[in-house]
């Protein structure tokens, strides 16, 4: 019978092929295509620096045919992406007058200004290291920092090498030059560099100049936090990160072997860790690659769209007050989530504000507001997870920045983070009385994300969402439990046993003959007794339909294993974030909204939560929304058994595409009659 998993590696790879695809599709706008072949270059950066180093210590058979599945697949993806860059995007700026120089000999009009330039601002920040050939020693490569290595004869017919810093990120990578007539010209820092290699080395025949870079395992384990600071160990680990064990060694391919041999010798590298790429490596910085001709070559844009009740008082409370908000990101404007947290801040009937944040954006408009909040003589307590991967060093800046503002602060918890995105303002009433709005996300309380994250934001002030989430922030506040929620599902307190009731449930109601279905829209599948329980289901006859945009080790169409299971993935100009959990419930159905993935870490490690929506007007707005997506037919992806993607082709079919349906549908919900 054939396996019914596949390692999340690899399963994480097929996905980042699908942005590969976004960036080969010719549908796409010219500059969303390079965003895509930005996004790819991110990903796959830090897929070397967090999922690959248990790989390379653990020395198993199964680890190393796993290890050699991911090189062979990585290396694809990079000549492919080599292709799409070269050959596509490349040639189709230079048909829109951009040229972009990389190899090709540069106008005598631009040597003096890349001189100049080079000599008056670059040459401030680079530094040159010379490898010693006969006293070998250990030479150190900063993580994710771009490098040339480069090698050079001397009048004595003597080689000699060295490895000159690219200081992206000290100055902007790519440089819009002065025009010529009509066109426009673009040149990289690292081709600027190569041009201006004899006023580094004035002495030497430069023979050769390769791009190399290194990825360091960026993971780190506290042993033991339930004893000592937690936060001094947090950072302690952050530091000592930025000298984590090597995973990824780039190098040009055009390199020559004795080269390759010094660069293994002096930054002691292993054989796997050595990956072949190109002429210029960090192609994340395509993020930021200038477009002189702007808006022209850009993708269409879509505005946030006005939420209707909102803009119909000048008090967001009343309006919760009345009824139950549920908003679409980035479709609609997180505008309503900001003022939501500002007229918190100055309401004088404001008494408290509680929130969880686990990732903070770096110019948190919402951090503000609450620092205001404080200042205003509000009480205010806000959980920040601080072991947020990468995001420590803002989350302890902004827990600095509230802390001093006079914020109750609680920064992580032992052996549990805490992903759920809640918020809960307590203000009194005409009569004095206390009363609690609420507000639940799928996505995080960061407003530079939501502008591309599709989510979903709740706000209520109904006493059953307050109750649970009391017993929530009750926890985080004293680590003991005060009951399981009756509503909402935690993780840390009934979530997973709950989804297991749900799917045992569908599986009762089919083998009764009744209406039976589970649909599961989520970011990754991994957790074993999850998916035990989604075979069993499948097995009992049960539709078990999975939209997952990143992992997922299960795979669909196995004859008496998954063969009642579909799985999909979208990917499109916005990431799918938000997280969806339907059960059929005979003809009753129940949905719930949630920040938690069928993940081992999001079920088992974190405090997550989920909502269940009891208003018929959301519930039709999210079956709108899934119909809409199953439908889709241009991004939306079928994952096959063999855990690969078969891009759905319009055909005959009038093509429809998701994520723009959903835009006109709640902007045409949302017009001004």
């Amino acid at each position: 019978m054939q396996n019914h998993l596949i390692p999340s590696e690899i399963s994480w790879l097929s996905f980042n092929n699908c942005i590969l695809d976004e960036a080969d599709d010719l549908n796409n706008s010219l500059y969303e295509r390079i965003k895509f072949l930005a996004i790819h270059s991110s990903n796959l950066d830090e897929f070397f620096r967090v999922k690959i180093r248990k790989l390379l210590i653990k020395n198993s058979k199964k680890n190393k045919d796993v290890l050699d599945k991911i090189l062979t697949e990585v290396n694809l993806q990079q000549n492919r992406f080599g292709k799409i860059w070269n050959r596509s995007i490349v040639p189709e700026l230079a048909a829109n007058n951009i040229v972009y120089y990389e190899n090709q000999e540069l106008l005598k009009e631009h040597l003096y200004e890349i001189e100049y330039y080079f000599k008056s601002i670059i040459l401030s920040y680079i530094q040159v290291i010379y490898i010693s050939v006969n006293q070998p020693k250990t030479y150190f490569l900063n993580n994710r920092s771009l490098y040339f290595l480069v090698k050079l004869k001397d009048t004595s017919g003597n080689y000699n090498y060295a490895y000159v810093n690219i200081p992206s990120d000290k100055l902007d990578r790519y440089k819009q030059l002065q025009n010529q007539g009509d066109t426009h010209y673009i040149i990289s820092i690292d081709t600027i560099i190569k041009n201006c290699l004899s006023f580094i080395f004035p002495a030497g025949k430069v023979v050769s100049c390769n791009a190399i870079k290194l990825n360091r395992d960026e993971n780190y384990l506290i042993e033991d936090e339930n004893s000592g600071d937690l936060i001094a160990k947090i950072e302690a680990k952050i530091e000592e990160r930025k000298r984590g064990s090597s995973t990824r060694f780039l190098y040009d391919s055009a390199m020559d072997a004795d080269t390759i041999s010094i660069c293994k010798k002096a930054f002691r590298l292993k054989k796997e860790e050595m990956i072949k790429g190109g002429s210029h490596h960090n192609f994340y910085d395509l993020f930021k690659f200038p477009n002189p001709v702007k808006p022209n070559l850009q993708g269409a844009n879509y505005p946030g769209i006005k939420h209707l009740p909102f803009e119909s008082s000048k008090s967001i409370f009343e309006i919760i007050d009345k009824q139950n908000q549920l908003l679409h990101f980035p479709y609609q404007s997180y505008y309503y989530v900001l003022q939501f947290f500002n007229q918190a801040a100055i309401n004088r009937n404001v008494l408290e504000i509680k929130i969880t944040l686990y990732r903070i954006s770096s110019q948190s408009l919402i951090a503000n507001a609450l620092i205001s909040a404080a200042k205003n003589g509000k009480k205010v307590t806000v959980f920040v997870e601080v072991k947020a991967r990468f995001d420590e060093y803002n989350n302890l800046f902004w827990s600095r920045e509230m802390k001093n503002a006079g914020i109750k602060i609680i920064q992580s918890m032992p052996n549990l983070k805490v992903h759920a995105k809640v918020a809960m303002v307590t203000m009194k009433d005409k009569y004095g009385n206390k009363k609690h709005y609420n507000y639940i996300s799928t996505g995080n309380f960061n407003e530079s994300t939501a502008n591309i994250y599709a989510d979903f934001g709740f706000f209520t002030s109904e006493k059953k969402y307050t109750d649970d989430l009391k017993k929530v922030f009750t926890f985080l506040k004293t680590r003991k439990k005060a009951g399981a929620p009756k509503h909402i599902l935690a993780a840390g307190f009934n979530m997973k046993d709950k989804l297991m009731e749900l799917i045992d449930h569908e599986i009762e109601n089919k083998k009764a003959g009744k209406e039976a279905a589970v649909f599961l829209k989520v970011n990754g599948v991994d957790e074993k007794d999850i998916i035990d329980k989604l075979i069993e289901a499948s097995r009992a006859g049960v539709d078990v339909t999975l939209i997952v945009r990143g992992i997922c080790t299960l795979l669909p169409g196995i004859k008496e294993v998954s063969e009642n299971i579909k799985i999909y993935r979208i990917v499109d100009m916005f990431l799918e974030h938000s997280r969806i959990y339907k059960f059929a419930n005979n003809g009753q159905e129940k949905i719930y909204l949630s920040s938690a993935d069928m993940l081992s870490r999001n079920l088992n490690r974190r405090i997550e939560v989920a909502f269940p929506l009891y208003d018929e007007k959301h519930i039709a707005e999210i079956n709108a929304i899934i119909q809409i997506q199953l439908e889709d037919n241009t991004k939306r992806r079928i994952i096959n058994s063999e855990g690969n993607n078969e891009l759905d082709a319009p055909g005959i079919n009038e093509p429809r595409r998701a994520q723009t349906e959903i835009y006109n549908c709640i902007a045409a919900a949302n017009q001004v009659s």
